[in-house]
């Protein structure tokens, strides 16, 4: 009876060394790859400087770092909003998203859906797309534009401007224009 019970344990613990090695492998099975590469983080904010003067802070609720080593990004899934600074840490704007993704080894930020700037003039810009490039220090898109001023509202196709939205141009503007200030090629 006794060598029963040795056998009826030995055979219980064999099992439950098997099912540990199943539940491993089943664990393993479940964690993709892509998983192993992201990490995660709620309620993020990225502080910029130069010359120990925060130029640039951004704050989102989710931020999803890949980790590729040949390309990696940072993900901003439910978007983010952008405050500029001068050398002076005066505010020169601010810039959100509903959604962007950075790419680091471009030093590029693509964003889209419901873009919109604000610039210490009272201009409201706004945007399906907008490019972000670091290295130029300015933003763009070839996309659909609006812009907002106190007087009146612009509307075209492609634009660009500073980091602090002083000197936004739009290439093909569409809408009320002030031709007051403007001078005719033949008068120079």
């Amino acid at each position: 009876m006794s060598t029963l019970k040795y056998t009826f344990l030995s055979l219980i613990v064999l099992m439950g060394i098997i099912a540990c090695e199943n539940d491993m492998t089943e664990v393993q099975r479940i964690v993709s790859q892509e998983e192993k590469t992201l990490e995660r983080a709620r309620d993020v904010e990225i502080l910029y400087s130069d010359s120990a003067v925060v130029r640039v802070r951004i704050q989102a609720y989710t931020m999803i770092n890949h980790l590729d080593k040949k390309e990696p990004k940072r993900e901003f899934p439910q978007g983010f909003i952008v405050y500029f600074f001068n050398e002076r840490k005066r505010s020169t704007g601010k810039l959100s998203a509903n959604y962007a993704m950075q790419y680091i080894n471009e030093s590029k930020i693509y964003m889209q859906d419901s873009v919109v700037i604000w610039n210490t003039k009272g201009e409201r810009i706004e945007a399906e797309e907008l490019t972000w490039d670091e290295k130029e220090q300015k933003v763009y898109s070839e996309e659909f534009v609006k812009i907002s001023t106190p007087e009146r509202i612009l509307y075209g196709y492609g634009f660009t401007s500073d980091l602090e939205f002083n000197r936004p141009r739009i290439t093909q503007v569409t809408g009320e224009i002030d031709a007051s200030g403007m001078t005719d090629e033949q008068d120079k």
